[in-house]
């Protein structure tokens, strides 16, 4: 059996993240820790598909991480899953079982063991779980013993037919049956997967597989704030090595401290929590359940609170609450990420000109790499702050008011 992992997706949802794949999360690219479940659970022989943006740091991940794997890349992104599906299966026998998976969508070890583990009369099985609001995906309709009717992919918020969803965790015992419903598949919508699908679902028995563990997909940026405390639940209280914490800083529940830390004196660390290797944390912080990444400073008197921050950070006496910070960006003196609307409402975000209901009453910003943040500027709630952005010295940032670091 071969394994097919799809990363060649546009994220074009996910702005200001260039490549929602290479994310790193407890210090480990998200691919890496797809792969390493998939090892976990006995499957190999990976074939990575990426696009022509990606295919190159996800070689060198794959370099760096020592993991032999097979890159093919997706030449036509418009064919969307099912031109990446059909580019895997061009290193796959026809007769070879396939397990495909996303790159972006993260679940427990049971689920390869629920799905990898069914009655060998059935032609394929796919993960599924309950839902109890809108999720932007497929919607599964099944009969009385769970054999698939049909997909209907994003119906929208109050068309669902069922409230069961597709989580693209997909077994096939043959994949030439896969490869054949996906030759000269046609439609006018977004969908072309999901209908080779169906011809398999009219001729084929192929199961949806319940599983109501944890699961947390990226389909939009605050996702990345449900994925960092995915991971941070399971982790254990690490200290590695030439990490230095001074005796009046405070760190309770799991901590991961990778190497080359320094904690200074105040400071108080509240776990769930990881702090990247290198990364300074200033006197009189407090950090809670927050991600920071490699190489940070978060300086005096800054508070990073349930925050997801990348690489190369760095903070003065700032407040980052429920936020995305992306690398090499500076959040200046006393600015401010508010996270919290005064009518106490739930916060929406713009996503490609649609304002999205995040279905959250605590969200900040999501600001891009390379952000340079002033001194005693205030970020609005759910506001999207593009890469290479400079927001000036006690501007408030409604998302109307960006200036270019060349205006200045």
């Amino acid at each position: 059996m071969k394994t097919i992992i799809l990363a060649a997706g546009k994220s074009s949802r996910m702005f200001p993240v260039v490549d929602k794949n290479c994310l790193s999360f407890c210090g480990k690219p998200m691919i890496i820790h797809i792969i390493e479940n998939c090892e976990a659970s006995g499957l190999k022989d990976f074939i990575i598909i990426t696009n022509k943006n990606n295919k190159k740091q996800i070689a060198t991940i794959m370099q760096q991480f020592k993991k032999n794997v097979t890159i093919a890349e997706q030449k036509n992104l418009d064919q969307g899953m099912a031109g990446g599906v059909l580019a895997g299966l061009a290193y796959v026998d026809s007769d070879e079982a396939v397990f495909i998976h996303n790159a972006q969508d993260y679940f427990d070890k049971s689920a390869y063991t629920q799905l990898l583990h069914q009655n060998d009369t059935i032609d394929g099985a796919i993960l599924s779980q309950k839902v109890t609001t809108y999720f932007p995906g497929g919607y599964i309709q099944v009969d009385t013993d769970n054999t698939i009717q049909s997909i209907i992919e994003k119906p929208g918020a109050g068309h669902e037919p069922s409230d069961l969803v597709n989580i693209v965790a997909h077994y096939f015992r043959k994949a030439g049956d896969l490869h054949h419903a996906l030759q000269n598949v046609q439609s006018d919508n977004d969908d072309l997967y999901e209908t080779a699908l169906q011809k398999l679902f009219d001729t084929k028995t192929i199961k949806a597989v319940p599983y109501q563990a944890t699961w947390q997909a990226l389909k939009y940026p605050w996702h990345i704030l449900d994925m960092m405390q995915a991971m941070l639940k399971k982790i254990k209280t690490t200290t590695h090595t030439n990490v230095f914490i001074d005796p009046k800083a405070t760190i309770q529940g799991p901590v991961i401290i990778e190497d080359n830390v320094k904690i200074f004196n105040n400071a108080t660390i509240i776990g769930p929590a990881y702090i990247g290797s290198g990364s300074i944390i200033g006197q009189n912080c407090l950090i809670r359940q927050s991600h920071i990444g490699q190489n940070c400073t978060i300086g005096f008197n800054t508070e990073v609170a349930r925050s997801y921050l990348a690489d190369n950070v760095s903070t003065h006496a700032a407040y980052i609450g429920d936020s995305v910070v992306l690398n090499d960006v500076n959040m200046g003196a006393f600015s401010v990420t508010t996270n919290l609307r005064l009518d106490r409402q739930p916060i929406k975000m713009n996503i490609n000109e649609q304002f999205i209901d995040t279905q959250r009453l605590k969200l900040g910003a999501v600001i891009g790499a390379n952000a340079q943040i002033g001194s005693g500027a205030t970020l609005l709630p759910g506001r999207i702050i593009p890469p290479g952005s400079c927001i000036g010295p006690n501007q408030i940032f409604r998302g109307d008011n960006l200036t270019r670091r060349s205006d200045l």
